[in-house]
């Protein structure tokens, strides 16, 4: 049987407290004369006495409760074949207890006979069968009579028990009877497709190989084109600056434009090249780190000096605080720097102009924790994962920007042991978190870092 759930709250009760709420036992079946339990209510001692002698001779497990709220109480810990409710009790009186346990699925079905020497009026009596009673006796009754309609329905209900039990032994049958067909089957499958799971083992190890040789093969395709582009497009830059300085003679307004527009696409490919030559690195396992200590907020400070023409530019005020203390950590500065500057550049460019903020705080194991925080937009939900795969720029983004910083920067963090996380709200901004261990070291024969002991950290 399930568990037992509560009572619901009749509009002229107050719920009950539930912490005398049990799991109510699966009733054993097994023996056609076991014990039924009936429970007799009355808050007069001497009733429920005389009520239990009347019921002696059946034989049955007798249970007492003096009051609606003892015999809601009883019925979350087990099932009564039938119940014996005066009508007259203070606090929650029969009717309102018998309202309760029919509202409660589990005790719905339990037959309730009514008793009471004062309620004898017609409206008491329909209201008794209106809220579930099977009877209503008047007191005094007849024992012999009371005794026999206890009696029917004790019966029924070891009755139902029995069924319940004869259904419970043909599922069992039936369950066992479709393992076995269940297994038999399995088997046959297994057997009929050990060579098919065999070749499929082959075909997609043969495709991991491709796909490790097709990754490796982009990489170098990445890193060669990029080289070979940064020539062109640093000719163009160059070119276009000087002609810009005036060097090459006067330029007239739509010539200055025009040139202007040059610059910015070269400039912004250029950084779309050097973006991929990272991720190129970053995956073949060949990029470069060079550890040293590295000074908080110190490093925040000169990043700002890089960034300020452009915060300028977007009207955007820069903020930074340090929390506490100083920290030296030792990892990459310049490759912290790149992920900074990467989401320093983001916070003011998608910030709406308004201030953007950096703290700085040492951590307990003595790292570091950054955080950058802009009060624009914000980033739905939604795309708080996508945002930081590659080539992804957000719909609503009217921002130049080529899709690989946000992927870059958390290859970067994690390669330095440390972790990149989002947090956002839309329509109030985002924030995202640096948190750098505190010493990191880099094995002499492979590009893999690793915790330095210093640290007190196990290696990666």
């Amino acid at each position: 049987m399930t568990s037992p759930e509560s009572f619901p709250q009749a509009d002229v009760v107050q719920e009950l407290p539930r912490d005398t709420e049990q799991p109510a036992p699966t009733p054993a079946v097994s023996d056609p004369l076991e014990r039924m339990n009936i429970l007799i209510v009355d808050d007069r001692p001497e009733n429920l006495l005389a009520l239990e002698a009347i019921l002696e001779p059946l034989g049955e497990n007798v249970v007492r409760a003096n009051s609606g709220e003892e015999a809601l109480r009883e019925l979350l810990q087990r099932d009564f074949a039938v119940i014996l409710l005066d009508v007259q009790m203070p606090g929650i009186n029969g009717l309102e207890t018998a309202q309760l346990i029919k509202a409660r699925e589990r005790s719905r079905s339990i037959p309730i006979l009514f008793l009471t020497a004062i309620n004898k009026e017609d409206s008491y009596v329909f209201k008794a069968y209106e809220v579930g009673a099977v009877d209503y006796l008047f007191k005094p009754f007849d024992p012999e009579i009371l005794r026999s309609k206890v009696a029917v329905f004790v019966d029924l209900s070891r009755k139902q028990l029995q069924i319940q039990k004869q259904e419970e032994r043909i599922r069992r049958s039936e369950k066992r009877e479709l393992e076995l067909q269940h297994r038999t089957t399995l088997l046959e499958t297994e057997a009929r497709s050990a060579e098919e799971l065999a070749t499929v083992n082959d075909e997609l190890q043969r495709r991991q190989f491709e796909l490790e040789r097709a990754i490796t093969a982009r990489s170098r395709f990445y890193a060669s084109m990029s080289h070979e582009l940064r020539t062109p497009i640093n000719a163009v830059l160059g070119y276009s600056t000087l002609m810009l300085d005036g060097i090459y003679g006067p330029l007239n307004e739509k010539q200055k434009e025009g040139l202007e527009r040059t610059h910015r696409a070269a400039k912004h490919l250029l950084e779309l090249v050097n973006d991929v030559l990272d991720l190129s690195k970053i995956e073949a396992g060949k990029i470069d780190l060079a550890m040293q200590p590295v000074q908080f907020p110190n490093l925040v400070d000169d990043l700002f000096v890089t960034v300020a023409p452009f915060a300028a530019q977007n009207k955007t005020q820069l903020n930074l605080s340090m929390e506490g203390e100083p920290v030296s950590v030792v990892s990459d500065p310049r490759r912290v720097r790149q992920v900074l500057l990467n989401l320093v550049s983001n916070a003011i460019k998608f910030g709406s102009g308004k201030p953007v903020s950096v703290v700085c705080r040492a951590t307990a194991e003595g790292g570091i924790e950054i955080d950058v925080c802009d009060s624009g937009v914000g980033i739905a939900e939604a795309d708080r994962t996508r945002i930081f795969d590659e080539f992804v720029q957000l719909g609503q983004s009217q921002q130049p920007g080529t899709g690989l910083g946000l992927p870059i920067s958390r290859r970067l963090v994690e390669l330095l042991g440390g972790k990149l996380e989002l947090e956002s709200e839309v329509g109030k901004g985002s924030c995202f978190r640096v948190n750098l261990p505190p010493g990191l070291s880099v094995g002499a024969e492979s590009s893999e870092p690793l915790f330095a002991e210093s640290a007190g950290a196990p290696a990666s």
